[in-house]
């Protein structure tokens, strides 16, 4: 592998992404999410903590278990884990938290598949991939530094934006409010990874920039909103016994709800997705959802930049 190539060319990727006024307009949305995420995320955790309790009481003292142990489905009071103030607990989690979160999961895939597409049609239409072609260097070389280039700058930009509210939090004591920061900034950092992957693979595909954004609100429609429809759909018709492996298989094809199961147990908030679902519990005790996850989330980006390198060099090669 040529590594001052790469460099030189993600150098220069970068240099063309840092001089776009998108990237101003990205700070710009970053310093609103993270300043809803501290006016009113944090500030709701901190003035109305969430008092999480669930149980046969809350359920029915009647219902039919079929001989099975309630426990197994955690239908039992959970008693909140106060070990440190500065760890995330199961109060964290609100309302507010809830719709910062989606927020979040809808708004940066959509703008990372749009700006990885246009990078790579954007060369196609003014000819600087024909010019690249006629170098001996190969396609990895250039989906690489097109990968690189986007998720640095795009990680600039929230980096720029969440440290000063970053700098707020240490000023002003908020340690508690630490965690959840973290949590979010990481989540943003992973949607960032994978999403600018997956845009390289629309982008490989697309001949113009109108089929671009047209595959880019397909895939961005089909991940964020109808694939949990399908899960619904599909789960229904596997036995019993498979049902919670085939969840979370089917959980982590989708890096969406993959990032959403794993922010929310980074919340210590498992409670939410109701009484069957919270064997979930049985992967986080040990740590398998963690490793899964991002097992999972490497798989995928690692995956889409060899496909669309495949594709690429199929299509123009």
């Amino acid at each position: 592998m040529n590594i001052p190539l790469i460099y030189s060319m993600i150098r220069y990727e970068l240099r063309m992404l840092l001089r776009n006024k998108w990237l101003f307009n990205m700070i710009v949305l970053f310093l609103v999410l993270s300043g809803l995420l501290y006016a009113y995320g944090i500030q709701s955790v901190q003035s109305d903590p969430v008092d999480v309790q669930y149980g046969l009481d809350s359920v029915n003292q009647n219902m039919n278990t079929s001989g099975v142990n309630p426990e197994y489905f955690g239908l039992k009071k959970t008693v909140v884990d106060t070990r440190s103030t500065a760890e995330i607990e199961t109060s964290s989690y609100t309302r507010a938290i809830a719709m910062l979160m989606n927020l979040s999961l809808w708004l940066l895939p959509a703008i990372c598949l749009i700006l990885g597409t246009n990078s790579i049609l954007a060369d196609k239409e003014s000819g600087r991939f024909a010019l690249y072609k006629t170098y001996d260097a190969p396609y990895v070389y250039y989906m690489l530094s097109k990968f690189l280039a986007l998720v640095c700058s795009l990680t600039i930009a929230l980096g720029l934006s969440y440290g000063v509210f970053g700098l707020v939090l240490a000023a002003s004591g908020h340690w508690r409010g630490t965690s959840i920061f973290q949590t979010f900034l990481l989540l943003n950092v992973l949607l960032i990874v994978v999403f600018s992957a997956l845009s390289l693979l629309i982008g490989a595909m697309s001949v113009t920039r109108m089929q671009g954004l047209s595959l880019t609100l397909l895939t961005w429609s089909f991940l964020v909103f109808i694939y949990e429809f399908v899960i619904f759909s599909i789960i229904d018709f596997i036995p019993y016994s498979l049902k919670l492996k085939s969840l979370l298989f089917f959980l982590l094809l989708n890096p969406v709800e993959t990032l959403r199961v794993w922010a929310i147990e980074q919340l210590n908030a498992n409670y939410i997705f109701g009484p069957e679902y919270l064997v979930l519990k049985t992967f986080t005790k040990t740590g398998t959802l963690n490793i899964a996850a991002m097992t999972a989330l490497f798989a995928m980006a690692v995956v889409a930049i060899l496909l669309s390198t495949h594709l690429l060099k199929r299509r123009e090669g």
